[in-house]
This record gives C-alpha cells, sequence and structure tokens, in this order.
C-alpha cells in the first residue's frame, strides 16, 4: 500500500475543545480527524469522511497564548460583539502522513500539483496553511513489534502504550479528549488519548500485544525508515 506525507505550518493555529464554552481553549496539536478534513478541503469533498489512517508528527515546539477577541454573537434579529478569550496555538507545524486505498492517489496528484478546491487552514479560517508534499513511499507495511522497544516522532495513542521508554532530555505531555472517527453529518465517535513529547523529539516505547482488545483500530506502521503511529 502506497503512503505519502505533507507539511503544514502556520503562524497561530485552533483546534477547538468541544468541551470548552466561555474559554475557547485548544488540543495541544491538530486533530486527526482535522488532519482528515485537511484532505477533504484539498479534494474538495465537503462531508469527508474515510477509512484512510493519518499520523501526526509535531515539526515545531508546541506553544500556546491566551488572546482575547471580539467575537460576533447574534440575537434574534440582532447581533453584538462578545468579548471571547481564546487560547491560540503559536506557530504550529506539523507533518502528516496518509496512507489508505481510497484517496491516497488522488491526494498526491493535488500535492503535486499544490492544487487545492477549498482553502485550507489549521482549525480556524484565520488561521491560513498550504500543504506541502514531503515525501512518498511507494510501500507502507505494518510490522510486528513483538514487545520490543521502538521509538517513533508521531504523536503516539496512549491505548498502543504497555512502557514509555523515558529519557532525560525528553518533556513528555498527555492529550485526552481527541475525537477519534468522523462518521458524516457532524457527528463523531469514540475519543483517543496521545501521548507527545513538547518540542516534537522522539518518543521510545514498548507497545502493548497485538492480540489485547481495545475499542480503537490504532497500528504501527513503517513509512520508509519511520515508524509512525496510525489512526
Amino acid at each position: 500500500m502506497k503512503g505519502l506525507a505533507f507539511d503544514v505550518l502556520g503562524t497561530v493555529g485552533h483546534f477547538r475543545r468541544p468541551d470548552t464554552t466561555a474559554t475557547q481553549l485548544t488540543y495541544p496539536f491538530i486533530t486527526p480527524t482535522a488532519a482528515k478534513g485537511l484532505v477533504g478541503a484539498i479534494l474538495g469533498i465537503e462531508d469527508f469522511v474515510t477509512t484512510d489512517r493519518v499520523g501526526i508528527e509535531l515539526l515545531r515546539p508546541v506553544r500556546t497564548v491566551a488572546q482575547q477577541m471580539s467575537m460576533l454573537g447574534k440575537d434574534p434579529g440582532s447581533t453584538f460583539n462578545r468579548p471571547t478569550t481564546i487560547e491560540l496555538l503559536v506557530n504550529p507545524g506539523y507533518r502528516i502522513y496518509y496512507t489508505g486505498e481510497e484517496y491516497t492517489e488522488q491526494l498526491l496528484d493535488f500535492l503535486t500539483g499544490e492544487r487545492a478546491v477549498y482553502t485550507t487552514y489549521l482549525g480556524t479560517a484565520y488561521a491560513l496553511t498550504k500543504p506541502i508534499l514531503y515525501r512518498v513511499y511507494p510501500e507502507v507495511s505494518y510490522p510486528v513489534a513483538e514487545g520490543k522497544e521502538i521509538e517513533m516522532r508521531t504523536v503516539v495513542p496512549t491505548a498502543l502504550i504497555r512502557e514509555i521508554v523515558l529519557k532525560a532530555d525528553r518533556y513528555y505531555c498527555r492529550a485526552g479528549g481527541y475525537l477519534y472517527e468522523y462518521k458524516g453529518q457532524r457527528t463523531f465517535e469514540k475519543s483517543v488519548d496521545f501521548l507527545y513529547e513538547k518540542d516534537g523529539k522522539p518518543i521510545a516505547f514498548i507497545p502493548k500485544s497485538d492480540d489485547l482488545d481495545s475499542p480503537l483500530d490504532l497500528r504501527v506502521a513503517q513509512f520508509g525508515e519511520d515508524l509512525v503511529c496510525l489512526v
């Protein structure tokens, strides 16, 4: 199966947590559903539902800032300015790994031609970005980890980890409550938690055995010389 990777960089980003109201907090990095939504925007598919998989690598350190903005509120028959505190990601950058039988070839064609049907952005319309093709992988395989230590640069779902191999120069963080699967018509199913390194450094861990039951279909894949966690 073929795979590819593309980069998205920006000056700001905001991937709003659905459980925040008055203060709009952001996830610390792009969500898997938003990454697939970027692909849908590139291809021009409005309600993009796919079984293709993505992996997310942090290209820049995770930094956030709180900013008060005047948002447009609405009442029946009138509008008003509503001061709102928003948490923004500062200078975000991600490498999105993509593979699957449905849209990989079509996505490669669009990225090679530097084309996109709809405007691409990092979670909100004022956080514009341009996807740049990084690399094409002729073959993506799924190796058997066999309970041995592995290391990867992508964020790692906690459900895959049996034991973390701690390194002295790493700043480990956990991010929870990511929506797992988009079902269409603005509906989602299940959630997934991630372990990530704040500066994007590799994470070493011993994975769980493949035969353990899990409600989530998570995979470790080989993209060239790199191991990638796919959602």
